[in-house]
């Protein structure tokens, strides 16, 4: 009876566990590989794909050239014309289908989208220091990597600071 409850509480924990919020959920500011200014931000959100519970990203907010929010998802302005249906960018699923790998303390074998011509790459999703998401995609062994760094609620625009993404699921563009 002894052994029984403490198979009974061990599987609680692991449930309990896998219940748990996936790592790195929250909301990231992207930066410009050419201007290197904030260019959006980045609602990373996790969702279920039948038994698996998966990570995602939309983007929520756009910077202006001078580094001010200029379009939220209250009021999504500019549109993704290289994206099929021509999407507004603010609003658009871009990460998609990636998969916590424990051992390799890494998001991985999902999809991440450049939203300025629609083309789809591999990505992989990891941290080295707090605060700082390495975003990679890639093709193969090629690819390129962001830095994307966390925002708190604080550093938030009013507009999202009471944004629920709970019940999202990505919209993926083909």
């Amino acid at each position: 009876m002894k052994l029984c409850f403490t198979f009974a509480v061990a599987g609680l924990a692991f449930v309990n566990a896998a219940a748990a919020a996936l790592p790195h959920v929250g909301f990231y500011q992207t930066i410009d590989d050419e201007t290197n200014r904030p260019k959006s931000i980045v609602a990373l959100y996790e969702y279920t794909d039948g038994d698996d519970v998966e990570l995602a990203g939309r983007i929520v907010a756009l910077y202006n050239a001078d580094g001010v929010v200029s379009e939220t998802l209250a009021a999504p302005v500019k549109v993704a014309a290289g994206v099929p249906g021509a999407p507004k960018y603010v609003g658009m699923d871009i990460i998609w289908d990636m998969e916590w790998d424990a051992d390799d303390n890494k998001f991985e074998d999902g999809k991440i989208m450049d939203p300025t011509s629609g083309k789809v790459y591999s990505s992989v999703i990891w941290q080295d220091a707090p605060g700082t998401l390495n975003v990679r995609g890639k093709i193969g062994p090629f690819g390129r990597t962001q830095k994307w760094n966390a925002l708190t609620t604080a550093q938030l625009p009013a507009q999202l600071k009471n944004t629920d993404t709970a019940g999202w699921k990505p919209t993926i563009r083909k």
